[in-house]
């Protein structure tokens, strides 16, 4: 069940990647449109497209590879994962969409704080998954030169 909302995750990553490549080609086209007129920074824009598909492509590998090698993750790295896989593309995504308080202000308020949890959050949880998929990859090497040192054995 864990590995499956990663997956459902990963597939809403995607599904939000999609529709913000969809907005970037019709602002493209139509820049004096509607849609355009709600985009303030369209950089930000760009960085929430790449970074949803990011955090799309490493949820399926992650969700692949525990498959594979029978990996139940633990939920807090499902949910580590998750969290930040959704909250680092929409912290530009808002950035894109919201206009400045101050135009002289680099960065929101907001942003910061936002931006170091879902960070730290995704960080751990992609980490934490990468070393459960090496120590189950390492056990099955382990596993595989056993099986094929008896029969070696065995044979000889």
């Amino acid at each position: 069940m864990r590995n499956l909302l990663l997956l459902a995750i990963a597939i809403l990553c995607l599904a939000i990647a999609l529709v913000l490549a969809w907005v970037l080609g019709v602002t493209l086209f139509f820049p004096n449109g509607k849609l355009a007129g709600l985009i303030v920074e369209r950089k930000d824009l760009i960085r929430a497209h790449i970074d949803y598909l990011m955090m799309a492509q490493f949820l399926f590998i992650f969700f692949g590879l525990f498959k594979l090698f029978s990996i139940d993750p633990p939920y807090w790295v499902v949910g580590a994962a998750s969290y930040g896989a959704i909250m680092n593309p929409l912290g530009f995504l808002k950035r894109a969409l919201t206009p400045k308080i101050v135009a002289a202000a680099p960065v929101e308020p907001y942003f910061p704080v936002q931006a170091g949890v879902s960070f730290t959050l995704a960080t751990v949880g992609l980490l934490a998954a990468a070393a459960l998929i090496f120590r189950a990859a390492w056990a099955a090497r382990d596993a595989s030169a056993s099986k094929k040192s008896k029969s070696d054995f065995q044979a000889g």
